[in-house]
C-alpha cells in the first residue's frame, strides 16, 4: 500500500526585509522584532523558521546567541544560514579554528559583515589549542568579544555553564552584549531540561540579557505552551494558510509506503526494504555529487538496532565507509555525511537536520517522533519514504485516500500514535524550583570563592538571585514551592544534615543530569573503524549497563571498558532498601555497598558511583510504573526504583505527585 502526501504550500508576499517573497509567519516575526520580548513561533518541517528567526538578527547587524539541542542540528544550522545569508546578499563568515590556521583569518574576519560561530565541546577544545588559552573560560570570552556582529550557535550545555559562571564571569559578562536568544526544537525539552530550560531563561533576563527571546517549536506541547504564557508572556505565531495570493512549495510531495512487521525484527524488516534499493542508491550518488546530497536515510528507534543493521548492510555488500552513522555509542567522526551512500542513525537525525534525500526509512513510537522523522523527506525534491508502523497505525493509513493533505496526515498521527508526556507540570513543583535554583547557587557559589569578592556583594547578588527567581515563581504561580526551594538551600549551607545532598546536588548539576555518564573504550567499535581512538566515547551508565557487553574496568587505561553493544540484559541495584528509605534523597557515598548488577553479575560499577558522589532517590515500583517511560532513567532495586541525580527529583516528584492523588 502506498499513498501520495501532497505538497505542503504556504502563501507569499513580497517584503522589504528580503530579496525573496516570505511566508506569513517569517513577516510576522519581523514585524514582531521591536515590540516584543519574547515570541514562539510554531511552525511545522520545512516552513523555514530558521530564516523567520535570523533574518532580522543578520538585516539589523544583532548579537544573538542560537541554541540547538545536539550538535548536529548546530552545524546544520551553520550551513543554512551562511547559505541564505548569501542569498541575501549579507557577507556572512563561518568562523573556525581551519579559518585561523589558514593565515586568511584576521583579513576575512575584517572582510565580513555578519560572523558565524559554532561553538560545542570539541570545536572549544580545537579553539584553546590553538589561542594556547589558559582555560575554557576564557577562549569562550575571546570567541563571545563583541568586536562585530556575531551569532554564536550552541548547544544549551554550554549556556547552562556559562550562566551559572563555570567558565568563570568573562563570558557571563559578555552575553550582556548578545540582544537576542534563539532556542530551537523547543519542544524536545521536558522534565529536569524543561525546568532547567525555564531556569536559564528566567536568570539570563534578570541579569539584563536577550532582551529579546525567540522560541522556536514545530509541535509545541499545550501543556508546556501554557507555561510559556504565563512565564514569560510570548507572542504566539503560527502559520498562515491562506487561499489567496501567491504560494510556494514550503514541502515537496511524498510517496508514503506504511510497512509494519506484525512482530519482526525490524532490522530484518529495513534490510529487505533498503537492499533492493541499493543499486538506485549508487546511481544517485554518481548522478548528485553534491556534497549536501545524501541518496538514503535510516531512522530506528534504538542504537542496538542501528548497529545491528549497519553490520548487516555490510555483510549484505555496502561498504562501511559509505556510510554515515549518526547515533549515540561512537565516535563524532564517523557522523560525517559528505559522499556518502546513505545516513543510518536514531533519535540524532530526526531533530531539524536537514538532509537532500531521496529515500527515508524509519520507525517510530510516537506522534512527534513520526512527524519529526518524515519532516526529513521532501524538503528540497519529491521523495519516497517507507515507515514501520504499529498495526493500529497501519489499519488507519488504509483508510486514507490515495492522495491526502499533510495537515491531515498530521492530525491522523497524533490521534493514532501516542504523545509522551512533556512532564510540564515538574518545572513548578518544590524539585522543579531546586534544580531551577541550583544554577543561580552556583553563580552565587562561584563568586563567593572569587579572590576579589567581599561579603556586601556576595549579599547584593544573593539577593537579586532571590528576586529574580521569586518573580519567576509568581508568573508560574508556584511560589509557596519557590520558598521551600530556598530554604533548603539555605538549610544546605548552614550543614544541615537532611539537606546536605542539595551542596552535592548542585556541584555535580548540569543541562542534562539524568543519569551519571562516563567515556569507555569499545574494542569492537575500535575494530570496525581501524583505529585506536575511534573506540572511545561518552556514554550513560544505565545504557551502559544495560547494553554494554564485557563491562570490565581496565587497570592500565584507567578507563571502563566493553566489547561492544548488545541486546538488553537485566540491570538492577542490590535489594537493600525499605520503606523507611523512600521520600528520601540519599547521595551515594552514603551507600557505598549499593552494588549494580548485569544480568545478575556485580559490575565494576558499583565502585565508579560510589567514587563519584551522585544522589538518589527511591520510590515504590508499583506505585508509579505506569506514570513513567523509557525516557526517565531508573534502575530496579527489588520492590523499588532508583533515580540518579536529575532523575531522582523529577522520579521523587512523581511519586509525590501519586501519592498526593495529583
Amino acid at each position: 500500500m502506498t499513498f501520495t502526501v501532497k505538497p505542503y504550500e504556504l502563501p507569499v508576499v513580497s517584503h522589504a526585509a528580503s530579496r525573496f517573497p516570505l511566508y506569513h509567519h517569517q513577516v510576522a516575526v519581523w514585524d514582531s522584532w521591536e515590540n516584543q520580548s519574547a515570541i514562539l513561533l510554531a511552525a511545522g518541517t520545512g516552513t523555514g523558521k530558521t530564516r523567520a528567526a535570523m533574518l532580522p538578527v543578520l538585516k539589523q547587524g544583532e548579537y544573538a546567541l542560537a541554541v540547538y539541542p545536539t550538535n548536529e542540528l548546530l552545524q546544520d544550522q551553520v550551513r543554512s544560514v551562511a547559505r541564505f545569508a548569501n542569498e541575501e546578499g549579507i557577507d556572512a563568515l563561518t568562523w573556525t579554528p581551519e579559518i585561523d590556521r589558514s593565515g586568511d583569518g584576521a583579513q576575512l574576519l575584517s572582510a565580513a559583515r555578519h560572523i558565524l560561530v559554532p561553538i560545542e565541546g570539541s570545536r572549544l577544545d580545537e579553539w584553546q589549542k590553538l589561542w594556547r588559552c589558559k582555560s575554557r573560560g576564557e577562549t569562550l570570552r575571546r570567541l563571545l568579544d563583541p568586536d562585530k556582529p556575531k551569532i554564536i550557535f550552541t548547544n544549551p550545555d554550554i549556556l547552562f555553564l556559562i550562566l551559572g559562571l563555570r567558565y568563570h564571569a568573562e563570558p557571563f559578562a559578555a552575553l550582556g552584549r548578545y540582544q537576542t536568544l534563539v532556542i530551537d526544537e523547543f519542544h524536545l525539552y521536558a522534565g529536569v531540561e524543561l525546568a532547567h530550560a525555564f531556569g536559564m531563561l528566567a536568570l539570563a533576563r534578570g541579569f539584563d540579557m536577550f532582551r529579546r527571546v525567540l522560541l522556536l517549536s514545530a509541535t509545541p506541547h499545550e501543556e508546556v505552551q501554557t507555561l510559556l504564557s504565563r512565564a514569560f508572556d510570548p507572542a504566539i505565531i503560527t502559520v498562515a494558510h491562506e487561499p489567496c495570493g501567491n504560494h510556494r512549495t514550503a514541502v515537496n510531495e511524498v510517496e508514503l509506503t506504511p510497512i509494519t512487521g506484525s512482530g519482526a525484527d525490524p532490522v530484518d524488516v529495513l534490510l529487505s526494504q533498503i537492499m533492493p534499493l541499493k543499486a538506485v542508491l549508487e546511481r544517485l550518488r554518481i548522478e548528485n555529487p553534491d556534497e549536501n546530497y545524501l541518496p538514503a536515510v535510516i531512522i530506528v528507534n534504538s542504537v542496538v538496532n542501528a548497529i545491528r543493521l549497519e553490520d548487516c548492510l555490510v555483510r549484505s555488500g555496502f561498504d562501511r565507509d559509505s556510510l554515515a552513522i549518526i547515533r549515540g555509542l561512537s565516535h563524532r567522526a564517523i557522523r560525517q555525511t559528505r559522499g556518502k551512500l546513505l545516513a543510518l542513525g536514531t533519535s540524532a537525525i530526526e531533530v531539524g537536520v536537514d538532509f537532500h534525500c531521496d529515500y527515508l526509512l524509519f520507525e517510530a513510537s510516537d506522534d512527534a517522533s513520526f512527524l519529526q522523522r518524515f519532516g526529513r523527506i521532501g524538503r528540497h525534491r519529491p521523495g519516497k519514504a517507507i515507515a514501520i508502523v504499529p498495526p493500529n497505525v497501519m489499519a488507519g493509513m488504509k483508510s486514507l485516500p490515495a492522495i491526502v493533505e499533510r495537515s491531515e496526515l498530521e492530525q491522523r498521527i497524533h490521534a493514532w500514535y501516542p504523545s509522551p508526556s512533556a512532564y510540564a507540570w515538574f518545572v513548578a513543583t518544590e524539585e522543579g524550583m531546586i534544580t531551577s535554583r541550583a544554577l543561580g547557587e552556583n553563580l552565587i557559589a562561584t563568586v563567593e570563592r572569587s579572590g576579589d569578592s567581599t561579603p556586601e556583594l556576595v549579599a547584593q547578588l544573593r539577593e537579586r538571585v532571590d528576586t529574580i527567581f521569586a518573580d519567576h515563581a509568581r508568573r508560574l504561580g508556584c511560589e509557596p514551592e519557590n520558598n521551600k526551594a530556598k530554604i533548603a538551600f539555605q538549610r544546605a549551607r548552614a550543614g544541615k544534615r537532611l539537606c546536605r545532598w542539595l551542596q552535592a546536588y548542585q556541584a555535580l548539576n548540569r543541562f542534562r543530569t539524568s543519569m551519571p555518564t562516563v567515556k569507555v573504550h569499545d574494542f569492537t567499535e575500535q575494530m570496525k573503524r581501524h583505529g585506536w581512538e575511534m573506540g572511545e566515547y561518552e556514554v550513560d551508565l544505565l545504557t551502559l549497563l544495560k547494553r554494554g557487553v564485557g563491562l570490565r574496568w581496565d587497570q592500565k587505561l584507567e578507563m571502563l571498558t566493553i566489547q561492544g553493544i548488545g541486546k538488553y540484559q537485566r540491570v538492577h541495584a542490590s535489594e537493600g532498601f525499605d520503606d523507611d528509605d523512600v521520600g528520601v534523597i540519599f547521595e551515594t557515598r552514603d551507600r557505598a555497598t549499593m552494588n549494580l548488577y548485569q544480568d545478575g553479575k556485580l559490575t565494576p560499577v558499583s565502585d565508579l558511583m560510589a567514587r563519584e558522589n551522585h544522589i538518589f532517590a527511591v520510590v515504590p515500583k508499583n506505585q508509579i510504573e505506569k506514570q513513567i517511560d523509557w525516557r526517565l532513567a531508573a534502575l530496579e532495586a527489588g520492590e523499588y526504583l532508583l533515580g540518579f541525580d536529575g532523575a531522582a527529583l523529577l522520579l521523587y516528584s512523581i511519586w509525590n505527585r501519586v501519592r498526593q492523588g495529583s
